[in-house]
């Protein structure tokens, strides 16, 4: 979405960060605070999530973890009903997506890395049926790769979206799979 509309990847920052370093020989002080200010925003939104995601856990308090997911209902509903997406709240949602997806499946998928997911998501197939887990161990396992199949189908399902939508009305796609997140969550299934 952020290159759709903004014309600037917003789903990660190694290209940003390293375009900071670049445009310190040859861009104004404004353009590389422009640029950490992007890099702080994608920390904030992963530090809080976390934050949420342990203390939730910590304190046996399901509904503690789904407050990163209202933030993100209530950033894209803005955009929706504004007609105006900010950079950095794009940043922010990125990156709150990014850790409840490596919250969720215990820090063994980013969600970025669309790659790295689909073949995490094949190599935990195998051990699934040739690992020889217990029935405790298969529950948990099931539930990582719900994760990242849930992120898989987001990256489809997104980019076949964002294909035929030039518009922001695309942004009701991710408010309704937060909403099913959500309830996974509170019915403890995620």
């Amino acid at each position: 979405m952020g290159i759709q509309f903004l014309g600037l990847v917003v789903t990660n920052i190694t290209g940003h960060y390293s375009t900071s370093i670049l445009l310190n020989k040859t861009e104004t002080n404004k353009d590389i605070l422009i640029t950490c200010s992007y890099v702080f925003m994608y920390w904030l939104g992963s530090f809080w999530t976390s934050s949420c995601f342990y203390y939730g856990k910590k304190t046996n308090k399901t509904y503690v973890k789904i407050f990163p997911i209202f933030l993100n209902l209530t950033i894209l509903l803005y955009a929706l009903w504004s007609q105006h997406l900010i950079i950095w709240l794009l940043f922010l949602v990125s990156s709150t997506q990014n850790a409840l997806g490596a919250n969720h499946s215990d820090n063994q998928i980013r969600a970025s890395q669309i790659t790295g997911v689909v073949m995490a998501s094949g190599l935990d197939m195998a051990k699934y049926f040739f690992g020889g887990f217990s029935a405790d161990c298969r529950k948990d396992f099931l539930k990582a790769f719900s994760v990242k199949m849930l992120n898989i189908i987001g990256f489809i399902v997104g980019g076949i979206a964002s294909f035929f939508y030039s518009s922001l009305s695309i942004l009701w796609l991710p408010v309704a799979f937060y909403c099913i997140v959500s309830v996974l969550i509170l019915k403890k299934k995620l």
